[in-house]
C-alpha cells in the first residue's frame, strides 16, 4: 500500500511505457513465448522520485533475477493511476504487470487474468508463503487475481510530546475508544492543540466507527451494509469528534485527501488514523516529535482490524504470460520481498516478514514490534464490493458536509447506501 535504509546504488533505466507490455514498437510483450527476449512493463504508482528510487531497487533485483526478460518501469501519482489505468484498459494497453490495490479489485477482474495454480508454479510462487488474510486481498470470487507484495492494516499514530505535555499516559495496544476519546478530550483541553484529526479517506475514517461498532460496512456475501445500525451509530460518535466534543478540527474541503497527515506531522493534531505503511516514517527521527503507534482501539466487542493490501497482476491482453509470470514472480518473491522490508514497508510473503523488523531502528523496534503483532492477531480480511471505488470517491465530499454540520451522519451514509447498494 508507502525508506530508512539504502541500497546499494545500481543504474537502473526507467521507460515510461504505455503500450500493453511495454515494446518500443508498440507490441504487447515482444519476444518468444516462453520469455526469452521479452519486454515486460511493470505499471505501479508513485508520487514522488523517493518512491520511484524505491521501485527502481526494486526492479534491479527482479532484473537480475529474470534476465532474459527487459523489464521496463511505468508509473502515475496514485491520485491518477487509476484514471490511467481506465485509459490504458481502454485502449487495450493495459501493462502486463500491472499493481492493483486488494480494495479496488473487484472492479477490475475482467482486466486481469486469473492465476492458476498452474501460473503460481511457473512464477515460483506458492500459495503457503501468504497467510491467507494476506492473500484473500488479491482474490475475488474465489479466484486469485494477483500476488500481495505488502499487507497492511491500519494502526492509531500518536504525538509523545502532546502526551507529555497534557500528562496523559501513552496509548497501549490494549487500548479502548473510550481510552481514546478521554486522552483525545483531556489533550484538547490542556495544550490548545486537537487530540485528533478526522479524516475523508477510506480505512482512515472507517477504522474507528468500524472498531467501536466491531462490524465492516460490507457484509460477508459482499453486500453494502453502510446503514447498518451499529455502525451509523459509531459513525455518528465519530463525526461527533468534531461537531461535539471538538477534539478535532473539520476538513475544509473533499480535495484535501492529506489533510489528517498534513495535521499530525505539523504537531497540529495528537493522533490520527493510518496505514502500516507509515509506521517506520511516523515513529522515525525525521518527525518534530516523538512518535508512536499501537494498534487500532477496540469497542465493547473487543480488538478489531482489518487487513489490507496491495499487489500486482497479469492483464488479461498480455501476449506473453509466461514471460509476465516471471517478471511477477521476481517481483513478488523473497528477493524483492527483503528489498521492500529494508524499505520500510511490510512485506507480503510470510518468511519475509522478520526482515521488516530486524530492519527498524533500536529506539522503535520494540514497541512497533508489538503493535504489529497485536494489529494483524484476529484482523480480518477487508470486504470491498465492486463499486467500492465509485463509494470511496464519494465519501470525502459527503463527510465534508457532515464534518462542517451541513447534513447528518446518518443522512450521508443512508444516500450512499442508496446510490452504491447492488
Amino acid at each position: 500500500m508507502h525508506l530508512r535504509i539504502a541500497l546499494s546504488a545500481v543504474a537502473v533505466v526507467i521507460v515510461t511505457a504505455t503500450s500493453a507490455c511495454g515494446s518500443s514498437s508498440g507490441g504487447s510483450g515482444e519476444g518468444s513465448a516462453g520469455g526469452s527476449g521479452a519486454t515486460i512493463t511493470w505499471s505501479m504508482w508513485s508520487g514522488d522520485n523517493e518512491s520511484t528510487k524505491k521501485l527502481e531497487a526494486q526492479m534491479a533485483v527482479a532484473r537480475q533475477l529474470v534476465p532474459n526478460v527487459k523489464i521496463e518501469l511505468q508509473t502515475a501519482p496514485w491520485a491518477d493511476y487509476f484514471t490511467k489505468l481506465n485509459a490504458n484498459l481502454a485502449s487495450g494497453k493495459l501493462a502486463c504487470v500491472t499493481a492493483m490495490n486488494g480494495q479496488r479489485l473487484s472492479g477490475y477482474t475482467a482486466a486481469l487474468a486469473p492465476l492458476t495454480d498452474e501460473d503460481l508454479k511457473a512464477a515460483g510462487i506458492s500459495r503457503g508463503d501468504y497467510d491467507p488474510a494476506a492473500l484473500s486481498v488479491m482474490e475475488h470470487g474465489g479466484k486469485l487475481y494477483g500476488l500481495p507484495y505488502d499487507t497492511a492494516t491500519m494502526f492509531l499514530f500518536y504525538n509523545g510530546d502532546l502526551f507529555k505535555k497534557a500528562g496523559v499516559a501513552e496509548p497501549t495496544n490494549t487500548w479502548t475508544v473510550d481510552d481514546f476519546e478521554a486522552a483525545a478530550k483531556t489533550i484538547t483541553e490542556k495544550t490548545g492543540v486537537k487530540g485528533f484529526a478526522v479524516s475523508i479517506d477510506e480505512f482512515q475514517w472507517l477504522s474507528l466507527p468500524m472498531a467501536k461498532s466491531g462490524t465492516q460496512v460490507v457484509t460477508q456475501d459482499g453486500r453494502l451494509d453502510l446503514t447498518n445500525p451499529a455502525f451509523v451509530k459509531a459513525a455518528e460518535w465519530y463525526a461527533g469528534l468534531v461537531t461535539q466534543s471538538r477534539v478535532s478540527n473539520a476538513v475544509p474541503s473533499a480535495s484535501e485527501s492529506a489533510w489528517d497527515p498534513g495535521q499530525f506531522e505539523t504537531g497540529k493534531a495528537a493522533m490520527i488514523i493510518d496505514g502500516t505503511w507509515n509506521a517506520a516514517k511516523y515513529t522515525g527521527k525525521d518527525m518534530p516529535f516523538t512518535g508512536g503507534a499501537v494498534r487500532i482501539p477496540g469497542g465493547p466487542a473487543g480488538p478489531f482490524g482489518v487487513t489490507l493490501g496491495s499487489g500486482y497482476g497479469i492483464a488479461a491482453n498480455c501476449e506473453n504470460k509466461q514471460a509476465a509470470l516471471k517478471v511477477l514472480g521476481a517481483l513478488a518473491g523473497p528477493k524483492v520481498q527483503a528489498v521492500i522490508a529494508e524499505q520500510g514497508g511490510y512485506p507480503a510473503q510470510l518468511g519475509s516478514q522478520p526482515l521488516y523488523f530486524q530492519a527498524l531502528p533500536a529506539e522503535s523496534k520494540e514497541k512497533l514490534t508489538a503493535a504489529f503483532k497485536t494489529a494483524f492477531d484476529g484482523a480480518s480480511a477487508q470486504r470491498v464490493t465492486e463499486k467500492w471505488t465509485q463509494i470511496t470517491t464519494a465519501f470525502p465530499q459527503e463527510l465534508v458536509s457532515v464534518y462542517a454540520g451541513q447534513k447528518t451522519m446518518a443522512d450521508a451514509l443512508a444516500g450512499l447506501q442508496q446510490r452504491f447498494a447492488q
